[in-house]
């Protein structure tokens, strides 16, 4: 289910928007400022923006060039949604480093089309961007784009666990009872967190911003990585 920030001023579009979505199929967060995004984006990145143009404070391209400047959300789709269509404002939109531009009042129809095109073209664009995970059974070692890691027993247990399902997101008591085999109600999550920072620092460019492991508040774990699971590690090639 793929997850969509709204940002707007104005709550009634907020609600009408939010519940459009949802009745769609997405999973919608709004902000009505941009200290609402931030602290969002704390938590949690979306999966595509829609953002006014007209916000108090900072307005929506101001926001938007902010977004391409974070290394997290410069390649995020953006679409700005407003009551203002000028040629200008459309132009000022897309050189912000918006992808598309829906005019209010839309259909909702036009509006999730247009949001379709975008995550696929995200989808697409990020494949062939994703990082190669490599993982060596027979030698239990690990690789990342060719780069050997150093990983202990339970980091590696914890990685491979799961990378065996990359796109589900595992959940710190699934984790404490299929890596450490601890019964359901037993296990600290402080213990999962403390691996999983461990990973980051080994796996990640930027363990402050991850790409590979990523979190999705309260929820779980999840891998983003092109993953092979290669039968020898003769691979420095």
């Amino acid at each position: 289910m793929h997850k969509i920030l709204v940002v707007d001023n104005d709550i009634q579009m907020l609600e009408l928007i939010g519940r459009l979505l949802e009745r769609e199929g997405y999973r919608v967060q709004t902000a009505r400022s941009v200290t609402e995004v931030s602290n969002i984006l704390d938590d949690e990145l979306p999966d595509l923006f829609l953002i006014d143009v007209y916000l108090s404070g900072m307005d929506g391209l101001e926001l938007c060039r902010q977004l391409r400047k974070n290394p997290a959300t410069r390649s995020l789709p953006v679409i700005f949604v407003s009551d203002q269509d000028t040629q200008c404002t459309v132009a000022e939109a897309l050189q912000a480093g918006g992808d598309d531009f829906v005019r209010k009042p839309f259909a909702v129809r036009e509006l999730t089309a247009r949001m379709r095109a975008q995550l696929r073209r995200f989808r697409l664009s990020s494949d062939n961007q994703l990082p190669v995970l490599r993982i060596y059974p027979d030698t239990r070692t690990v690789m990342v784009d060719n780069r050997p890691v150093e990983l202990t027993q339970v980091e590696y247990e914890l990685l491979r666990y799961l990378c065996l399902m990359p796109e589900k997101l595992h959940s710190t008591q699934e984790l404490l009872i299929h890596v450490w085999n601890y019964p359901s109600d037993a296990g600290d999550a402080a213990l999962v967190r403390n691996h999983i920072r461990n990973l980051r620092r080994k796996l990640e460019d930027s363990p402050e911003r991850p790409e590979i492991i990523q979190s999705r508040h309260g929820r779980g774990y999840t891998v983003k990585a092109n993953i092979e699971f290669p039968q020898s590690a003769r691979c420095s090639a």
